[in-house]
């Protein structure tokens, strides 16, 4: 497998909060892949509340699935936006219905992508979201 597109800046810290422990393996692999080393992870968002609590300011990024027991992602996101506002957040979801992306917009997630979705992809929306890299097809060109 290629190397996906890496970090060459200072390193990124992420909180993966999934409930899937395959889905989890596999985002902290593609985290990996990427040259992130510092990666927390929750099964739900209350064991991720409950490590925000001692760890919000060590993260640069909250990436959440929707549907989790306990306290769902959308629970989780509007708690992170209470105490970090400008926290970057990623919401992963198999339901990409127009409900869920007005509830997650109302909750000002950061970024939305639906479950299936390609390594490189959500490779690319971490780097853009992080600040990371601006991709070509968002670059403005002043003339």
């Amino acid at each position: 497998m290629p190397a996906g597109p890496s970090l060459d800046t200072e390193p990124l810290s992420v909180l993966i909060v999934e409930d899937d422990i395959d889905m989890a393996r596999l985002i902290e692999a593609l985290l990996r892949d990427m040259g992130v080393t510092n990666i927390g992870r929750a099964r739900n968002g209350k064991q991720a509340i409950d490590n925000l609590r001692k760890n919000l300011h060590n993260y640069d990024l909250i990436i959440s699935d929707w549907q989790m027991p306990e306290i769902s992602g959308i629970e989780l996101l509007r708690e992170v936006r209470k105490r970090r506002p400008e926290l970057p957040f990623l919401m992963l979801t198999v339901n990409s219905g127009s409900e869920e992306i007005l509830a997650a917009k109302d909750a000002q997630v950061t970024a939305y992508m639906s479950k299936p979705f390609k390594a490189r992809d959500l490779q690319l929306k971490i780097l853009t979201i992080t600040g990371r890299i601006v991709p070509k097809q968002l670059t403005v060109s002043i003339c």
